[in-house]
Parts: C-alpha cells; sequence; structure tokens
C-alpha cells in the first residue's frame, strides 16, 4: 500500500526505500530557490476557507488561516524578514551590516502518535520558516499529515518539492537515520525516551529541537475550590482531551495545608467530573495504558489505609480523582485520571521548582489575578498561565513552551556591505514604494 507521500506523489515501501537511498543527493535540491513564506500563508489560508478534507478541522482551520499565521510570523520573526525581502535591521553606527532570519534548511521532524494534529503543524511552522521537511509519522497515527501535505500541495503545487511524509514505526532506523543524516535541524515531539532514541542520529553541527513531555496543573485559592463553575471548567479542560494534550491539568494543586480540607474539595471535585464526563464518549485507553490506571489506583486505594490518600473513582472506571497529601508534583496516568493535592502559595516555588524542565500551563481561577500568585508560578518554572477552562487555547505567535518555534527553525545571518551602496540600495527601495 502506499502510506507515504514524497514531494506530492504516493508511493510504496518499496519506493520510499529507493528514495531514500538517493537522499544524499536530492535532500538539498529545493534549498536553491527561497521559499516566500506568503505563499504558505495563501495556500493554508486557501484550505482552511474551502472547509474540506483535513482542514475542516476547527483547530486546524482557526491555526491555517492567513491572519493568524501572519500574525506567527510578524510575532516570531517579524515583518518581512528573509534576505530576499526588503525589511532588514540595520544597526546604528554599523551602517554596512545588515541581518536577516534564514531557514536551516532542511528539517526532519519526528512528530507522536497521541496528537495528530502535531504533524500538519509541524509541517507549516517548517514551510513557514522556509525550510525543506521530512516528517515521519506513526504508523498508529493512521495517515492525517499525509493527507493534509497532500490537500496543501493540491492548492499549491509550489510546496511539494519541501515536503516529504513517511509513516514508519521508531523501530525502523535505517530510515531514520537517513532522514536525519543530511538533516540541519531534527524537530521531535514526544517523551524523552523518543527524544532520547533519535539524538544519537543528529549528525553533528545540526540543531536538536525537542518538544518534550511537559506536566500541566491547575493551581486553586480557596474562593476558587468553592466556586463549583471553576471546578467544572477544570473538569472540562481534563476531559476534552482526555489528558492527551501538555496543556491538560493532571494536578489540581490546593492553596492549603490541612488534609481534611484536600478530601472534602477532591470529594467535590469528584462530583463535578462525574457530570462533566458524560459530556464527552468516554475515554478509550489502550491495554499499557489501562493498566498503569489500574495499577496507580490499586496503589492509591492501599496507602489510603495509612490516611495518606483518598479515592473517588467512577464505577464503571471512566474517571478517577485520587487526593493525596503529598504535594510532589506527579505525573497522572491520564485518561480522566487527576490528582488532588495541597500546596499552600508560600511553597509554590520550593516545591515545584525543582521539576521546572517539566512544567508547562497552570490554569486558574479567573477571579485569581493577584501579581503575586502569577509570580511564584512563574518563578517556579511554568511557562503558561491561563484562565481554568481555557488551558486549551492558544493565539497566533504563542511561544511552544517557552520557546519560538520559527525561530529555532532559522538561523540569524549577517552580511557586511559597503556602506554607500547599502545606502543607494534603500534609496532605490524608498523611491520604489512612492
Amino acid at each position: 500500500m502506499k502510506h507515504h507521500l514524497w514531494h506530492g506523489e504516493w508511493i510504496d515501501d518499496a519506493e520510499a526505500e529507493r528514495r531514500l537511498d538517493r537522499f544524499e543527493h536530492t535532500s538539498h535540491d529545493p534549498l536553491a530557490a527561497p521559499l516566500d513564506p506568503e505563499l504558505v500563508i495563501a495556500a493554508a489560508d486557501r484550505l482552511a476557507a474551502d472547509g474540506r478534507g483535513t482542514a475542516a478541522r476547527p483547530d486546524l482551520a482557526r491555526f491555517l488561516s492567513a491572519e493568524s499565521l501572519r500574525r506567527t510570523l510578524r510575532a516570531e520573526l517579524g515583518e518581512r524578514p528573509r534576505l530576499a525581502g526588503r525589511s532588514l535591521t540595520v544597526h546604528p553606527g554599523d551602517g554596512d551590516a545588515v541581518e536577516a532570519w534564514e531557514p536551516l534548511g532542511l528539517l526532519a521532524h519526528i512528530v507522536p502518535a497521541n496528537v495528530d494534529t502535531a504533524g500538519p503543524v509541524s509541517l507549516i511552522e517548517g514551510l513557514l520558516s522556509g525550510n525543506a521537511n521530512i516528517i515521519k509519522t506513526s504508523t498508529r497515527s493512521g495517515h492525517l499529515t499525509q493527507r493534509f501535505a497532500a490537500d496543501l500541495i493540491a492548492v499549491e503545487p509550489c510546496l511539494a518539492p519541501y515536503t516529504i511524509v513517511l509513516r514508519c514505526d521508531s523501530s525502523r532506523r535505517s530510515w531514520l537515520r537517513r532522514m536525519c543524516h543530511h538533516a540541519d535541524g531534527v524537530v521531535v515531539w514526544g517523551s524523552e525516551e523518543a527524544v532520547a532514541g533519535v539524538a544519537d542520529l543528529v549528525p553533528a553541527g545540526a540543531r536538536l529541537i525537542a518538544w518534550g513531555p511537559k506536566i500541566s496543573f491547575g493551581y486553586l485559592t480557596e474562593p476558587a475550590w468553592s466556586d463549583r463553575d471553576v471546578l467544572a471548567a477544570l473538569c472540562h479542560d481534563i476531559c476534552a482531551t482526555d489528558q492527551q494534550a501538555c496543556t491538560s491539568p493532571q494536578v489540581i494543586y490546593l492553596d492549603t495545608t490541612r488534609t481534611e480540607q484536600v478530601w472534602k474539595v477532591a470529594e467535590t471535585i469528584a462530583t463535578v467530573l462525574s457530570e462533566v464526563d458524560t459530556l464527552y464518549p468516554a475515554p478509550a485507553p489502550g491495554p499499557a495504558e489501562q493498566a498503569e490506571i489500574t495499577n496507580t489506583v490499586l496503589v492509591a486505594r492501599h496507602e489510603a489505609h495509612a490516611d495518606l490518600t483518598r479515592v473517588f473513582s467512577d464505577p464503571d472506571g471512566r474517571w478517577h480523582v485520587l487526593a493525596e497529601t503529598s504535594p510532589a508534583l506527579r505525573a497522572s496516568p491520564l485518561y480522566r485520571t487527576i490528582w488532588v493535592k495541597p500546596l499552600p502559595h508560600a511553597a509554590i516555588v520550593s516545591t515545584l521548582r525543582p521539576m521546572r524542565r517539566y512544567l508547562q500551563t497552570a490554569g486558574i481561577s479567573p477571579a485569581d489575578t493577584s501579581p503575586g500568585l502569577i509570580q511564584a508560578l512563574v518563578a517556579a518554572g511554568v511557562q503558561r498561565v491561563t484562565p481554568a477552562g481555557r488551558m486549551h487555547e492558544s493565539y497566533p505567535g504563542e511561544p511552544h513552551d517557552g520557546e519560538y518555534a520559527l525561530r529555532r527553525y532559522s538561523r540569524r545571518i549577517t552580511i557586511r556591505l559597503d556602506a554607500r551602496h547599502l545606502a543607494a540600495r534603500h534609496a532605490e527601495e524608498r523611491h520604489s514604494d512612492t
């Protein structure tokens, strides 16, 4: 079967193998001519506006709109950042120096199976930054990225030379090795194990760009945990993606040191979660994921005998609320399994900062706008602070985990020119603008 899309053409395993053998000689061909970001923006916008195919998904359609992509480009790289454009930075006092953002060149993307939109997003960001792209998707993730790339190329055939999407398991090391060997940057989405499994394939001098595992949580002060609307908002954040997104809360922290208060609020959260749960399709963990959930719940039930935990579970196992006396950050087994823990405001930094590399989003009550609370969360290492119920929302140009993706996919270049020629060029540009 033809699982792979190579420069707009569907091919089978044997043909993909043959082309990878020749990749050393063909991978740099598209890079001789610069890729205009406006070409990418126009194609993505037409695809989103069409309202059919892969771009019909609301989350992708919003991301693909021309307004969204232009705002992203401006926020991350500035106005018309390419050397081929006319908006070059001239440093006062260094009149013969100009700077611009240029693509790294060839990007190899390894995208995860559990976030199906990661492939399309990674491809668009690679194209928007001017790179040629070869993407590996999992055999467990279907063909969304391949179909998306095919739809995009159908709208704008000029993007075909910049786009390859392969479908294979990470165990197929020979394919991964050939993908990465000539790359200028290797983009890895996924767990620490996934990143480590690719790191040794990154050629010397190439950039390893890891979008690694992150943990998000809710933080509630006393007024907030008494507000059922705030609790319901966090429960929507839990159920909307079954905690598969990094922006999903895995822990709900309470600003208290009182164990009885933790038990009481956890029971209320369980009641609210039971109501919100019915609004979403039942979670569907695989055998390994279900085993982890079962084991975590059983251990928590056992520790309840020592008054260390309380467990509140749906009779059918659709959700679990695990209350615990320890404030230590702890990953959830996901699929609507949430920890509830005490964490007084004064202990936020000392408790969470040791885990700062893993922290992403903190969801708080809309009423909790105290600068002191927000500063404590940021000082602990949190990358995003959002209202509860909006933890999954993003805006054009928002950083990924504290980083600008387009900048990581680009390099900053400097050109020193004769000042008189540079002044003449700018005079010509001003004249042409009028």
